[in-house]
């Protein structure tokens, strides 16, 4: 390789293509840019483009500064590629379950919770046969990720202040478009007594011990969309199965 030539600040001069393809592999790992998917806002519910990524051609590259004269700096060969799903893919998808509760109670702790919880579980993919679990995805309700105390129900339906009052809005809504959709729930638990925001015997209670889990028995894979309506009046929950590979 002629004397003199440098890429990204590096000199590769001198150097054998062995020697130099180790270097531009260095380089890849920190200068590769990762591709993003399509999704679904939270806030708004309306489509997230993707995001292009890039990567740098490693050959193409390594030719580049075979080929380079003598002091010459060279530009790395990229090569942008789109992430798994597109604008167009969710263009294709087709809704199998929805669901929309009223969000009755509007106080800034539980309105707080329920934002995080939504955020957290939008963009949610289900492989078919793969089991969501809602604690997982969520994780726990601690100060240091934001959640605040709201209202929720004790064991014996006492009203109590606890972190991630209102979680279970969320978690009753996926309940009920997994319903919808006609999806094998493997876990559910009921409050202690009812809630305004959903039909007698719909809800899901979710808490440290309880979960909401469902299986995708379909054969595509599902996307979800999770947000809030305009002044948070009301929550929905939609499952979008992604067209065939």
């Amino acid at each position: 390789m002629a004397e003199g030539v440098h890429i990204e600040g590096q000199a590769v001069g001198g150097l054998s293509a062995q020697e130099a393809g180790k270097i531009l592999t260095t380089l890849a790992s920190a200068k590769d840019v990762s591709a993003v998917n399509a999704g679904f806002n939270p806030v708004t519910g309306s489509v997230i483009p993707e995001r292009p990524g890039q990567r740098i051609e490693i050959s193409a590259t390594l030719n580049e500064l075979l080929a380079a004269q003598a002091g010459s700096i060279v530009t790395p060969v990229y090569q942008s590629f789109l992430p798994e799903i597109t604008r167009d893919v969710l263009a294709r998808s087709h809704l199998i379950g929805t669901f929309t509760t009223p969000i009755l109670d509007k106080s800034p702790g539980r309105l707080t919770n329920i934002r995080l919880t939504a955020k957290l579980v939008n963009n949610t993919l289900i492989a078919p046969g793969q089991e969501f679990s809602f604690n997982q995805v969520t994780g726990e309700p601690t100060e240091a990720r934001g959640f605040q105390p709201a209202i929720i129900f004790g064991d014996r339906g006492e009203e109590e202040q606890g972190l991630g009052g209102g979680m279970c809005q969320v978690s009753s809504t996926i309940y009920n478009a997994a319903l919808a959709g006609e999806l094998s729930v493997t876990e559910r638990h009921p409050h202690s007594r009812p809630v305004a925001y959903v039909p007698p015997g719909k809800d899901a209670a979710t808490y440290t011990d309880k979960d909401l889990r469902f299986i995708n028995t379909t054969r595509w894979r599902l996307l979800t969309r999770v947000f809030i309506h305009d002044e948070s009046s009301q929550l929905t929950v939609d499952l979008w199965a992604l067209p065939d590979a």
